[in-house]
């Protein structure tokens, strides 16, 4: 068969050349079932120190992780956490810094070195092998802290919103909700933990559950006062949970609520009063970047709010320019 004017015709005995491929790169997997003994799976381990809140979400974390480092086949259940070697964190790192913001992988990278942690506890690594798998850097870099500082007009709006809702009892458990959250600083885990006994009437003050089952007791500021007040006229048990649920028809039932019903009635009276988006975090922030505008010291908000240092309140901080205007007049440079 004549070839095309154009081209060469290959000699009838020329080997043929094999197209040249660039080799692709190997991955870091985990693709093996593994099954632990009852009481040595390193998750179990890890989780079991932390309080409910930080469980769900760091075993959520470990959920991700194992999806990343098995290539979508396994959970944090099945995968052999032991095994993992210092190539396997090192392309997690480079995976996570793709995926996600550098506060949430540096958040990722702490719960695998927790489990890691765990697997050298229960004598399934050696010390060296685990030590090179830690030996990985912390993922750098700044994002735009999230969330916003809540408004007094706003706060005022949503309050006067609880005080002429139809159904007395459930405004007025809704306004006391947001009286703790903002007025306290606390956490919607933590609203939903505290029970009657708790409140102390006459200090006043509450005793608050917080993360890793540790323990705080917090002063109530007298609009807080009044709010929790104004609640516990519908709320007549003897004992129980402090918030529970409320019917269309106002009346009570002493059913602990959620971390969800908190956020929905932070939605819901926000939606009510036509404000812009905030959560019920935000008022935690609002409450911090409040006091601090207000000069109480750094360690006593972190003490406050349940921090274990005072480097996670310092990223709460929500204060405008004002604060920062404020601080410049505070100077004097000595020129005429």
């Amino acid at each position: 068969m004549p070839h095309k004017p154009g081209t060469s015709a290959a000699a009838p005995n020329a080997p043929k050349r094999k197209a040249r491929r660039k080799a692709a790169p190997k991955r870091a997997r985990l693709t093996a079932t593994y099954a632990y003994a009852e009481g040595q799976h390193p998750v179990d381990v890890y989780l079991s120190g932390l309080g409910e809140a930080s469980a769900r979400v760091m075993g959520s974390a470990l959920d991700s992780i194992a999806d990343i480092l098995s290539a979508g086949k396994l959970d944090a259940r099945a995968i052999a956490w032991h095994e993992l070697r210092a190539e396997h964190v090192s392309a997690l790192r480079g995976r996570l810094q793709q995926l996600y913001a550098p506060a949430t992988a540096n958040r990722y990278l702490t719960a695998i070195r927790a489990v890691l942690k765990a697997c050298w506890r229960l004598e399934l690594v050696d010390q060296e092998t685990i030590a090179r798998a830690l030996d990985v850097p912390t993922i750098k870099g700044e994002r735009k802290p999230r969330g916003r500082a809540v408004l007094a007009d706003e706060l005022r709006a949503v309050f006067e919103g609880c005080a002429v809702d139809d159904n007395r009892a459930a405004g007025a458990r809704d306004a006391a909700i947001l009286a703790l959250l903002y007025g306290l600083g606390l956490r919607r885990a933590e609203i939903t933990l505290l029970d009657l006994e708790d409140y102390d009437e006459a200090a006043p003050s509450i005793r608050v559950h917080g993360k890793g089952n540790k323990e705080r007791v917090v002063f109530l500021p007298e609009g807080a006062v009044r709010a929790l007040g104004r609640w516990l006229e519908h709320r007549t048990f003897d004992a129980g949970p402090l918030f529970g649920h409320v019917a269309k028809t106002g009346a009570v039932r002493l059913k602990r609520i959620s971390a969800q019903l908190v956020y929905r009635v932070v939605l819901k009276r926000q939606a009510a009063a036509d404000l812009d988006g905030f959560t019920p975090h935000d008022l935690r922030r609002t409450f911090i970047s409040d006091l601090l505008d207000g000069g109480v010291d750094l360690s006593t908000v972190s003490r406050q709010v349940g921090h274990a240092n005072v480097q996670t309140t310092a990223r709460y901080d929500r204060r405008t320019d004002r604060a920062l205007q404020d601080a410049a007049a505070k100077v004097e440079v000595p020129f005429n």
